[in-house]
């Protein structure tokens, strides 16, 4: 029996030994979960590389309060009187200068768009970004603000949204029958998906691992429960929306999120895949391959019917003469 203590003795110590190793190991993934995790809902500040006045269109700067306090300011950009209003959510980390050629656009049409960014993002961040937890709430005071301006048709509403700015669109929409036309440009179902993409593209590998302590650390940190991660867009309440989902070449696995959500929802949309998805100021032939695409949409959608000239009016009375043989 005296033998068998020095053997006992050494499995305590090789016991002990691997626990320590193991907890060392998990502060450490933890630690590197946690850097990354800041890195990914705080993502650097972006200059604002246009304004309103480069385009040539008038706006008012304008600020409001998310339903937590936080202060959102944005632009709004007035066009035709009676014409319906369009939200303008550029993406994570963008800023609203991102909008600001589709905002133009869109007021040739004689829409008006209210241009905001994401919490976190932009020129002068506020807060930090939580990938879609809260931004619905968000969009959601954006649509109020929207509704509350003069000289819009507040019957009809439009939003278009990049990435996180997607995600709130089709979840705020199912809170507000208003909104009747959306443009989702990389668009995920789940907040957990999106996280899954940010810390790939935040650590340069794919790995399971890493995703799980990340995504255990992102719930810690927004004091979030498991299930949040999981939740998906209600897509049965949005049957009854025109829809337009965009996949960009330049954004691979935002494209394959965009397009299996896109199969989920009946009846199915539309459906375009660019050669370039937004993720910045734009410029050249994608910046008006993209606006086009975008405002057609709208267009095609949302405008109300134009009444036509008196001389149209005219033309068309004589027309219903001719055919009644009068």
């Amino acid at each position: 029996m005296e033998k068998g203590k020095p053997g006992k003795a050494k499995l305590i110590k090789l016991f002990w030994l691997v626990l320590a190793a193991v907890a060392i190991l998990l502060i450490g993934a933890l630690g590197i979960a946690g850097i990354l995790v800041y890195r990914i809902t705080h993502p650097p500040a972006v200059s604002e590389l246009v304004t309103p006045e480069d385009f040539l269109i008038p706006s008012e700067d304008i600020s409001w309060d998310s339903d937590d306090g936080l202060r959102f300011e944005g632009y709004w950009i007035p066009g035709e009187r009676g014409a319906p209003g369009i939200v303008l959510a550029p993406g994570f980390g963008m800023s609203r200068s991102a909008a600001l050629s589709l905002a133009a656009q869109l007021r040739t049409r004689g829409f008006h768009s209210l241009v905001y960014e994401q919490r976190g993002s932009g020129s002068a961040p506020r807060g930090r970004g939580t990938l879609g937890l809260l931004e619905t709430n968000d969009m959601l005071a954006a649509i109020d603000q929207l509704k509350g301006r003069p000289d819009i048709d507040q019957t009809r509403l439009g939003i278009w949204g990049a990435d996180v700015g997607a995600r709130a669109a089709l979840a705020a929409a199912a809170w507000r029958k208003q909104v009747q036309v959306i443009v989702a440009d990389s668009v995920y179902d789940s907040v957990g998906d999106f996280l899954d993409v940010e810390v790939r593209e935040a650590c340069g590998i794919d790995n399971r691992l890493i995703e799980f302590f990340c995504r255990q650390g992102f719930l810690l940190y927004q004091l979030a429960s498991p299930g949040s991660l999981r939740e998906r867009l209600p897509l049965a309440a949005l049957e009854d929306r025109k829809i337009l989902f965009i996949a960009g070449e330049n954004r691979a696995a935002m494209a394959r999120l965009t397009r299996s959500l896109y199969e989920e929802l009946q009846p199915r949309r539309d459906m375009t895949t660019l050669a370039a998805a937004r993720t910045r100021v734009m410029s050249g032939a994608e910046l008006e391959i993209y606006d086009r695409a975008v405002c057609d949409f709208f267009d095609r959608n949302l405008a109300l019917p134009r009444k036509p000239s008196g001389r149209g009016q005219r033309t068309a009375r004589l027309g219903l003469a001719a055919r009644d043989g009068l």
